[in-house]
């Protein structure tokens, strides 16, 4: 099954450059709700995963720039909160960039194509009020440099956080974790106008990539209704 899923990410969706680890704490148990090829609203090529127990920490699923946050929504009646954070794998900080981070401490390449066109981001969305932002929470701000592994939240139900059909109801608690690539200039040209996470993208201009994950069983295209414990990449 893994090798019919790398033929699919190589030759049908896109896969992304490096393996990622999954999107929280170390010793976390958590079950894959939905994956890349289940997950439907807005689109494939995302995942759904729970902690098997409440309150559970998120965490950057590789180093990177925080580019958006929003963390003020309440409830699953709130529009989204969420984290956007540019993972710099082969390419370095663009110059004038507005938000200029760390530096990677590996040899890269400059991008000509401006912020975040050559790079991978990653979506973390549905997270608890001000456990992003807050000194008693994650105490991240736009333009940080964040580690891999590095808590960035906690797992919440905030925003739209609908029943479906998958190993267990999935309403409530959950991280909805996507990589993007973006190729167009108009990418998070706007900001928000009701606040949810997709008001940031432009839907036409880039592709979504399937991850490998780094699991406790070895690097892994999860699947619905897997169950892992997190771990670091090797």
């Amino acid at each position: 099954m893994q090798y019919f899923l790398l033929f699919v990410c190589l030759v049908l969706t896109g896969c992304t450059q490096t393996p990622y680890r999954l999107p929280y704490v170390n010793g976390t148990e958590v079950e894959v709700m939905q994956d890349h090829t289940t997950h439907s609203t807005p689109t494939a090529e995302m995942f759904d995963i729970r902690a098997t127990s409440a309150n559970q920490t998120l965490a950057a699923a590789k180093a990177g720039w925080v580019r958006f946050i929003k963390d003020s929504g309440n409830s699953s009646a709130s529009t989204n909160n969420y984290v956007w954070i540019e993972h710099p794998l082969n390419y370095c900080q663009p110059p004038g960039s507005a938000a200029p981070g760390t530096e990677i401490a590996i040899p890269c390449k400059r991008c000509n194509k401006g912020l975040g066109r050559c790079n991978e981001w990653t979506l973390y969305a549905h997270m608890v009020e001000d456990s992003v932002t807050a000194a008693a929470g994650a105490g991240l701000s736009v333009g940080d440099w964040v580690t891999t592994g590095q808590p960035i939240g906690v797992e919440g139900d905030v925003g739209f956080t609908p029943c479906g059909a998958s190993v267990t109801p999935l309403c409530g608690r959950h991280v909805h974790f996507a990589v993007w690539r973006f190729e167009v200039d108009s990418l998070l040209a706007r900001p928000s106008q009701d606040g949810d996470y997709e008001d940031y993208v432009d839907m036409y201009g880039r592709p979504e990539l399937v991850p490998r994950f780094c699991t406790s069983t070895g690097l892994r295209y999860p699947r619905q209704g897997d169950v892992y414990v997190v771990a670091d990449c090797p």
